[in-house]
């Protein structure tokens, strides 16, 4: 994104936000420990990162029964917000100042694809027909 020395306005970078459906075997795998996780909810920011690295960051996860895996509500670089892309969660919170921002810290990934935002088409659709 830029140096220390630009302004706030040409640091500014534009985000997309998206709907990440977690892949259910790597659910079951890293939060469930090899069996159905139940109740998931969880406000922790995750890395979102492809083949060329860090794409975007989870905002809320969540278990959506009737979709049966994890959803996580995502803000993520355009350039991987087509529906249908994949990325990987890294299921663990980067420990903060002092540790290089892509330190591979050995936390467990998390298959995801990139779906829309809102998830559910009626909500995306019908809810804000008149907005």
């Amino acid at each position: 994104m830029g140096g220390p020395r630009q302004s706030v306005t040409q640091r500014v970078c534009i985000v997309a936000k998206v709907t990440l459906v977690f892949d259910p075997d790597d659910v079951r795998r890293v939060i469930g420990g090899g069996a159905d996780p139940g109740f998931v909810l969880s406000y922790a920011r995750h890395r979102v990162e492809t083949a060329a690295g860090l794409a975007g960051v989870t905002m809320q996860t969540a278990a959506i029964d009737p979709v049966g895996t994890v959803l996580a509500q995502t803000l993520i670089d355009p350039a991987h917000a087509a529906p249908g892309t994949e990325v990987t969660v890294v299921w663990g919170e980067h420990p903060g100042t002092g540790t290089d921002p892509d330190a591979d810290l050995g936390f467990p990934r998390i298959r995801a694809t990139v779906r829309p935002s809102p998830f559910d088409r009626h909500a995306r659709t019908e809810y804000r027909r008149n907005a």
